[in-house]
């Protein structure tokens, strides 16, 4: 009896570990994508710059994104990010809801419009972006 006890504990913290990894995620899509992680507020003006389709200056850029809650968030946009021929780092912070950017040098570089989509694609909100 003890055995079964246990084998039915072992497959409950599986599929309740499973539900976590796979549905647990801020980023895993619907409403709670704002309501998890570090939730930044922006100004009109730095709102209207997402629009924005020249690309950006300097070599870093710090993307502050909107429901990145947990590790597999910040794997999700980075890999989407990493694909992206002018990247030359990617970092993700969950503490201050930011990703900075390294951008190559030599390479055309992103427009804030299109880190916006880039962010909205992995399922997040990007709310503005500084460069350094």
């Amino acid at each position: 009896m003890r055995q079964h006890v246990n084998a039915m504990a072992l497959v409950v913290g599986v599929l309740a570990l499973s539900g976590m990894m796979l549905g647990g995620c801020a980023g895993s899509g619907g409403a709670a994508v704002e309501e998890e992680g570090v939730v930044h507020s922006a100004t009109a003006s730095e709102t209207a710059a997402l629009k924005e389709m020249a690309p950006i200056g300097g070599t870093e850029v710090v993307l502050y994104v909107n429901g990145l809650g947990c590790p597999l968030c910040a794997t999700n946009i980075d890999k989407v990010l990493e694909r992206e021929d002018y990247t030359r780092s990617v970092s993700v912070d969950l503490g201050q809801g930011t990703v900075t950017l390294g951008l190559k040098p030599g390479e055309t570089a992103p427009s804030p419009k299109e880190l916006a989509d880039l962010v909205h694609d992995s399922g997040f909100t990007l709310v503005k972006i500084s460069t350094r």
